[in-house]
This record gives C-alpha cells, sequence and structure tokens, in this order.
C-alpha cells in the first residue's frame, strides 16, 4: 500500500501543479476593457479658470477663450464651457463674445453661446463703440463667422437696429441683419483723436 502512494504522489503533485498553472494564468490576464454606457451624459474630466489661446501662422495672437469652468463628455467628446468669453485680437478693434454658458462641438470648430450672450466691438477708426446682444449664438472661431438665429439687437453710438436673425462674417467686415429689422440709424460723428 505504501508503494501505491508513492506511485500517486507524482500523480498529484502534477496535478495541483496544473490546477495552479491554470488558476494564476487567468488571474494574471488582463481583465476585458469596460467598455463606456454611451447612453449615459456623464463628465469624464472637468477644469476650473481656463485659457486657450489660438496663433495665427505668423505667430500672432488670433483669439483667447477664457472660461470660468469646462466639463468635457466623453460620449459624444462635447464641451460645456461655464461664462465663457472669446476676445479676437487679430484687429486693430478688439471684439470681445460672451455668454453665460456654452457648447463647444467634438472638433472644437463650433462654439453655441447660450444666455445674455454679448458681442462687444471696440470704438476704431472715428466709429463708436458697438454691440450686439441676443440669447444664442453660434460661433465658429477659427473663420470668425456667427450666425443668432434668436432675436438680436444691434447698437453702434446712438444707433439701435433689432431683426429676427443675423449672420456676421468677422473678417469681411458684414453684418447681415434678417426677418424684420427695425431700428433707428444715427451719423455718428468722428470719435476725436488724441
Amino acid at each position: 500500500m505504501n508503494n501505491r502512494a508513492h506511485s500517486l504522489f507524482p500523480v498529484i503533485v502534477l496535478t495541483l501543479l496544473a490546477g495552479v498553472s491554470i488558476w494564476l494564468d487567468r488571474a494574471t490576464q488582463q481583465s476585458p476593457t469596460v467598455k463606456t454606457d454611451k447612453t449615459r451624459h456623464e463628465a469624464d474630466f472637468t477644469a476650473d479658470q481656463i485659457t486657450l489661446r489660438r496663433f495665427d501662422l505668423t505667430g500672432k495672437t488670433q483669439y483667447v477663450l477664457v472660461a470660468d469652468s469646462m466639463v468635457h463628455y466623453g460620449d459624444d467628446e462635447s464641451t460645456e464651457l461655464i461664462k465663457p468669453r472669446l476676445d479676437y485680437l487679430n484687429r486693430p478693434e478688439p471684439v470681445r463674445v460672451e455668454s453665460e454658458f456654452a457648447t463647444v462641438s467634438k472638433d472644437g470648430e463650433t462654439v453655441v453661446l447660450t444666455k445674455q450672450v454679448l458681442l462687444h466691438r471696440a470704438p476704431h477708426d472715428g466709429k463708436p463703440e458697438s454691440t450686439l446682444r441676443t440669447d444664442q449664438m453660434t460661433v465658429w472661431p477659427d473663420t470668425e463667422k456667427m450666425r443668432a438665429d434668436k432675436p438680436v439687437t444691434l447698437t453702434e453710438g446712438r444707433t439701435i437696429i433689432t431683426a429676427d436673425r443675423m449672420e456676421s462674417d468677422n473678417i469681411a467686415g458684414e453684418v447681415r441683419l434678417q426677418g424684420q429689422v427695425r431700428g433707428t440709424l444715427y451719423r455718428n460723428s468722428p470719435t476725436p483723436k488724441p
């Protein structure tokens, strides 16, 4: 009987060794990648007090985007900004666009500003300052084009114009007011140069 136990000993050791090897192999294998739930719109990162600068081909700052906070969502790669401010600096007169809230597209090329949208252009070349107010505006920062599909109020000096919609090309210096456009136009007296 003792002889039989001795002959089974190597078989038992090999069986235990095989079992431990299988367990060790499974324990050390990488667990399968957990897929994110695309049906849930959850933030994957946030940041506070952000500043983003875009430079033109000559190295000059084209625009600066500042926001109190930013939230990025991985399911659709969108980004939300709280109190964003977009300053165009590559022109003689600075232009600022700001709002309470904004959503940035996946590719970063489209920004939809909402809640108390204000566009402010500083006075320049004898023209008074101008502002545009609306509740929602889509901005394409790289091409400096803007569109508002909500009512807008445009002021320049004492001139006040309202419209149902607006399209703008900041580079070409064009503003197209659409829908019911109403306004009071005043001649602007030239701003004295110091």
